[in-house]
């Protein structure tokens, strides 16, 4: 009897043993870096700029050395609450990552411009009345207020900041501005109060996206969302489809029921302008000089509201900011909570939002919202006007402006260049989206495709509010709705371009 050692047939079977053993390996190794049997399938990545591709220069290679003497540039932020605290000049002192960067890029701007970043963080109502106070008195507190959607108006009325045109260390057409929003901003090709760009990470935080349970897609037998966004077919009329597919009596009693049942969709009322706005269909327009009037209601308007009709069914949704939809009971601020069991398909948020997903134990991903048909080109992400964050001047605040100036462009290059895939690690606190370099691409994609719309933010004589509730009740009486508001929305526009002129 041949020993194993010495025996052909073993010699052979080793060899397959062999061969077999390091084509494991090859695939275990690929499985680690590829998405899990639960993820999402196999796509080619979808075109965007990630964050990497970014210019890689030191603060003085690209600017350099400057000699500010010390001086001290004061920035003032605002945010309401720990939820919303805001990110863009200084992170809370915790050992966070994203804080832990931002204290870096701000030492990488001290030491070579030889100056001094001190932040002061309001409520997003103190802040602004702190300009107020500041501009009407001529103390200038403050070289620079990164305010949110809310104070821009209480700004324009009281004529408090100053024209970002005529500072000419500003040049928007730099990568780090946001040539979209800023061409909105550009208010008759004159008048530019606000500017937005990579300096206003609270700006990446409060974008619109749509999170996804691709766990249970899988399990349903739902068609893969993220292949439909990279074919351009992610439509609303699909959407709605797969909120519908979703939705499940699972205690059979002939209701549906958000403590035992589940749901296509949870969301709030702000997914109304989300949605719109990924339609393609704005709450304000503008004429020739780029002057913002109100939007007309042609039919595709009037068709795209009416898909917001179907979003907010009660069949299929739950709205956790209005009680009819949960029998009088309150939800608000639950949204994430209700997701994160697994029991709703999507949950229609900012990307801030998805930081109430790190302990989620099935997988989810980023998309964008709908377009209105395969027609429409690109995809819409709108950035939410009550937390986002937006660079302002103080009018008369020019003390420091050279310095000022210098440091903002600082922070929108440094931003460009380390801080965006560190808010990227940020977002991906969680084994559920990390494994999946899919999702890299999904945000990538709706943070560089997005909008802010300023009939949200302005929302002259509540039209936007009123058509809004009108979506959520589901009557679809838009033109009544439309032809009671727009007088009263037109005048409020005319007083705005009036101010803007004087």
């Amino acid at each position: 009897m041949l020993s194993r050692k010495s025996s052909p047939v073993f010699a052979v079977l080793f060899f397959i043993f062999l061969a077999v053993a390091v084509w494991m390996t090859v695939i275990i190794a690929g499985a680690a870096r590829s998405p899990s049997p639960v993820g999402p399938s196999v796509t080619d990545p979808v075109e965007t700029n990630a964050p990497e591709k970014t210019e890689k220069l030191s603060l003085e290679e690209k600017f350099g050395k400057k000699s500010f003497d010390g001086t001290t540039i004061y920035f003032l932020t605002g945010g309401d609450t720990n939820w919303w605290v805001n990110y863009d000049i200084a992170g809370p002192s915790d050992g966070e990552v994203l804080s832990e960067a931002l204290y870096r890029r701000n030492t990488e701007i001290e030491d070579t411009f030889d100056c001094t970043i001190v932040h002061d963080q309001k409520t997003h109502n103190e802040a602004g009345a702190a300009i107020r106070r500041d501009v009407n008195s001529g103390d200038h507190n403050y070289d620079s207020y990164f305010c949110n959607g809310t104070q821009m108006t209480t700004l324009l009325s009281g004529a408090l900041a100053a024209n970002l045109n005529e500072i000419s260390a500003f040049d928007f057409t730099d990568p780090w501005w946001n040539k979209t929003v800023n061409d909105t901003l550009n208010w008759g090709g004159k008048y530019r109060y606000f500017a937005m760009g990579d300096m206003n990470i609270m700006a990446w935080k409060s974008t619109a996206c749509i999170m996804y349970n691709y766990t249970l897609a899988k399990t349903l037998g739902l068609e893969d969302a993220f292949g439909l966004v990279k074919e351009g077919k992610w439509t609303v009329d699909v959407w709605n489809e797969m909120i519908a597919a979703a939705t499940e009596d699972l205690n059979a009693n002939d209701k549906m029921d958000y403590d035992h049942d589940r749901y296509g969709l949870v969301c709030g009322n702000q997914v109304f302008e989300y949605t719109l706005n990924g339609m393609g269909e704005g709450c304000a327009a503008a004429d020739a000089d780029n002057w913002p009037l109100l939007f007309d209601l042609t039919d595709r308007k009037v068709a795209a509201l009416e898909q917001l009709t179907k979003i907010f069914s009660h069949d299929t949704t739950l709205n956790v900011h209005d009680a009819s939809y949960s029998g009088g009971t309150s939800l608000a601020g639950k949204s994430g909570i209700y997701f994160s069991t697994g029991r709703f398909l999507f949950f229609a948020e900012t990307i801030c939002g998805s930081f109430q997903l790190w302990d989620m134990e099935d997988d989810y991903g980023f998309l964008p919202f709908p377009k209105f048909d395969e027609k429409q080109e690109g995809y819409n992400s709108l950035i939410q006007s009550p937390q986002m964050s937006i660079v302002t001047i103080p009018y008369g605040a020019d003390a420091h402006l050279n310095e000022t100036t210098a440091v903002i462009n600082a922070m929108g290059y440094l931003n460009q260049r380390d801080i965006k895939t560190v808010f990227f690690d940020h977002v991906f606190g969680t084994r559920s989206v990390r494994d999946h370099d899919l999702n890299v691409d999904m945000l990538s994609l709706i943070l560089q495709d997005r909008t802010f719309d300023l009939g949200v933010t302005l929302n002259p004589a509540s039209i936007i509010t009123s058509l809004r509730n009108e979506a959520i009740r589901g009557t679809n009486s838009f033109a009544s709705v439309y032809e009671s508001n727009v007088d009263a929305a037109k005048a409020e526009y005319v007083k705005l371009r009036a101010t803007l002129g004087d």
